[in-house]
């Protein structure tokens, strides 16, 4: 949960005016403490300056101005914010603008800014490449990269050298201490939620980084982080941070029913003297209006590829995004004009559109394309055993869909299919390879699919839905218990000895694996009426124990 700007804090008028008879020269206790002036993503409304009140005491800011020098128009000053009477810093603390209070633009480096109360100035600090003198103090303080804001290196202290006094800061902390002796905060941009998008009742893992920008060192009896959802939370006990460093904390979750869901991440002070912070994840559970289903990673000839059932009505599918692990979302590209897409439709989203069309002879309505590029799916398992995660992204940045995938889960270079749409997308064995003989089975029916309740006849290795095959009516063959996690082949034979027809072959059976087997040859052709037999056998990687299964079907010509 982001922070609220406070721009000013008031107070009675007569209270002020005791203030100001108490607080001779109460103002030299001003200077400037930290300033945001080029924030990550738009400026407007998100740029402040914090000035800072050394004294003892509170100082009424009535007639102070803030201005903005031009670096490169040196003796231009254009004027931020002027104290209103009940503007008033509080002792030894910040006083932030921001917001509406701030009357102009800050300009990024090199530029400055001027305390000021009438002709005296006050504080000055320049930063960046300034050459004019009258910009600064001393030397100019470092110009601070995009998102973070320029702080002093000790709050209020002003040894009249802004190089000396002044450092980048990552964080920024807007009307808070730069360096109290305790902080902690979550680092913006670390919360992972394992999976992604969780099936409702599936347990999650909520990881996020929590940093210690405090001076001291902080126990783990001092703090806790608790983790609100639905009504209902759960808390993971601190750990000690010292000065500077960081820790991972992670929150066990239960996904909850069907739909978007938020949660609140709370740093909890356990004896009331840390200031906590808050931050909100957004998430959902089960897939939202796109479903991720068919993914070929590997380049076949015409560019990499994922399927797609459209779940939902969906009014505009350039509100929607693809992208990865790296995170830069690349907006479906519908064409020419705004389209939508009806529950129940196929879409298939090509890095190289024209070439997919042509390889698979697919209309031009089913494959689309991505604006501005691809993200470019990797093939090659890293050290979590992840290959990538292909992710698309709701018109709220949200993820309609995530599956993490397994290069070893491939045999062939072939596309993985989901085995059916109410599976987890990140379980492993929702997913297997394309046993289609072209690889992969974009805008048609996948290849590979869960079998429909209630089983089959056969061993514990090859299953069967029926016996009997006839034309039009093709019998319905899964992979059994002893087939699961093993590379497997698949083939028909006649009562010869032949083969007929290879339905698997060396494809790793992932999860309840299903296919079928219409009666006809690997030409295509129809076998003729009579006896076959379906063989199932193990391929061992590491000289385990081979296994195989046989299972009697008839295949007949009516």
């Amino acid at each position: 949960m982001p922070r609220h700007l406070v721009a000013s804090r008031r107070l009675p008028a007569l209270l002020v005016l005791a203030l100001a008879l108490q607080a001779t020269g109460a103002e030299a206790g001003l200077v400037l403490n930290e300033v945001l002036y080029d924030p990550e993503g738009p400026d407007e409304g998100h740029e402040f300056v914090e000035l800072w009140n050394t004294d003892s005491i509170p100082a009424p800011l009535e007639g102070i101005t803030l201005e903005a020098g031009d670096g490169s128009r040196p003796g231009l000053w254009t004027v931020l914010y002027t104290g209103a009477p009940g503007d008033v810093a509080p002792p030894r603390a910040p006083f932030l603008i921001a917001g509406a209070a701030l009357r102009a633009a800050l300009q990024n480096g090199p530029d400055a800014l001027r305390l000021s109360r009438g002709a005296e100035v006050l504080d000055l600090v320049g930063y960046g490449a300034l050459a004019a003198p009258d910009l600064y103090e001393g030397s100019p303080a470092p110009d601070a990269a995009s998102g973070q804001s320029l702080a002093r290196a000790r709050d209020g202290v002003d040894s009249g050298i802004n190089a000396a006094d002044w450092v980048p800061e990552p964080e920024p902390t807007p009307g808070l201490a730069n360096h109290p002796e305790f902080r902690l905060v979550m680092a913006r941009g670390s919360v992972v939620l394992d999976p992604e998008v969780a099936w409702p009742g599936e347990s999650m893992t909520l990881s996020v980084g929590v940093r210690n920008r405090g001076g001291l060192s902080l126990p783990g009896s001092r703090w806790r982080l608790e983790a609100a959802m639905r009504g209902s939370s759960v808390a993971s006990p601190g750990v000690t941070i010292a000065p500077g460093e960081s820790v991972s904390v992670r929150c066990l979750l239960t996904a909850p029913d069907a739909g978007r869901f938020d949660v609140l991440l709370i740093l909890e002070d356990m004896d009331g003297s840390v200031i906590a912070d808050t931050l909100v994840s957004r998430s959902r559970a089960g897939a939202g209006p796109l479903l991720v289903n068919e993914i070929a990673f590997h380049d076949r000839g015409a560019g990499e590829w994922v399927e797609v059932i459209v779940r939902e009505d969906v009014l505009d599918l350039a509100e929607y995004s693809l992208t990865d692990s790296n995170g830069r979302p690349y907006a479906i590209d519908p064409g020419p004009a705004p389209r939508g897409a009806h529950r129940g439709d196929v879409l298939v989203l090509a890095e190289s559109p024209a070439a997919l069309r042509s390889a698979y002879q697919l209309p031009d309505s089913v494959v689309l394309g991505c604006r501005g590029g691809w993200p470019a799916l990797n093939d090659t398992d890293g050290s979590d055993g992840i290959a990538d995660r292909v992710r698309l992204l709701d018109p709220a940045g949200i993820a309609s869909d995530a599956v993490p995938y397994r290069a070893r889960s491939v045999e062939r270079d072939g596309s993985i299919e989901r085995l059916g749409e109410s599976l987890p997308s990140a379980a492993a064995g929702s997913w297997s390879e394309c046993i289609d003989p072209r690889a992969g089975t974009p805008g048609r029916p996948n290849s590979m699919r869960a079998p429909a309740p209630g089983g089959g006849t056969g061993g514990n290795l090859l299953l069967a839905s029926d016996r009997i095959v006839r034309r039009g009516a093709p019998v319905v063959l899964s992979m059994g218990e002893e087939a699961r996690g093993a590379r497997v082949r698949v083939l028909v034979h006649d009562l010869l000895g032949r083969t007929r027809r290879h339905l698997v072959d060396g494809q790793r059976v992932l999860g309840e694996a299903a296919f079928v087997w219409d009666g006809r040859d690997d030409e295509g052709s129809p076998v003729p009426p009579g006896a076959y037999v379906a063989r199932a056998e193990t391929l061992p990687d590491h000289g385990e124990t081979a296994r195989s299964g046989n299972l009697a079907l008839t295949v007949l010509d009516r």
